[in-house]
């Protein structure tokens, strides 16, 4: 093959594009479809609100990227979406350039990911050993976990704590522990983690934060809500 696929690799994805709508395969495509997107809805609110961007925000990038990355991904078994790793250097760069800054970084991170695969410098990934990528996602997880734990508690944490100084607080503050919200919290996990034993194919996500959501306002509950999301 070429050494330098100045062309992006176009050309090889032209032919995966025309068997796009096979009438063969059509409904299953749009099956699996709707499934990643009852998953991606919810999880893009939660990752734009862990991120410290406005709801809104996440999920116009994860229907856009969705689409992209769909057309652009170069394989069809790929299932793209938002991802929660990222969210702690979004809210880090947020927290010091600000919003405006996140369409340039956007951008400098597409180069970058453009750049190494003309230069097929991606093959380095493989070099990176696995206990390194195990030990980056339980630091990612035990970080976001903690950050959200007291917004799942209905408590404010000033910004700043690490995850030792968020428990910390959490167990200062015990007493103004929102029941309402921890119960929400508790309830929609365990709702994840059980529905897709009932029924594999559930979109657990959707109907755990759609059945959360009618309980709030069915019963009343005095919780912080996400709040309008502009529609332009």
């Amino acid at each position: 093959g070429k050494l330098f696929p100045w062309d992006l690799g176009l050309s090889t994805l032209i032919p995966d594009w025309k068997r796009m709508f096979n009438k063969e395969t059509i409904f299953t495509d749009v099956s699996a479809g709707l499934t990643v997107g009852c998953i991606a809805v919810p999880l893009s609110l939660a990752i734009a609100l862990a991120s410290g961007v406005p709801a809104e925000v996440g999920l116009v990038t994860a229907a856009v990227s969705g689409v992209a990355g769909g057309l652009m991904g170069g394989t069809t078994l790929a299932v793209t979406g938002p991802a929660a790793a990222i969210s702690l250097l979004v809210v880090g760069a947020v927290e010091q350039h600000g919003l405006e800054a996140l369409p340039i970084i956007t951008m400098g991170c597409g180069a970058l990911q453009l750049a190494s695969g003309m230069t097929r410098l991606g093959v380095v990934a493989k070099l990176v050993p696995v206990s390194v990528i195990a030990g980056f996602t339980t630091g990612v997880g035990t970080l976001i976990l903690t950050g959200q734990l007291p917004k799942a508690l209905g408590m404010t944490a000033p910004a700043g704590m690490n995850p030792v100084e968020l428990l910390g607080f959490i167990g200062e503050n015990a007493a103004s522990i929102n029941p309402s919200a921890a119960a929400l919290a508790v309830g929609t996990s365990a709702a994840m983690f059980m529905l897709p034993k009932i029924h594999p194919k559930m979109p657990s996500a959707l109907v755990a934060v759609g059945g959360a959501t009618l309980a709030t306002h069915a019963l009343g509950l005095d919780v912080a809500l996400i709040g309008s999301i502009p529609s332009g």
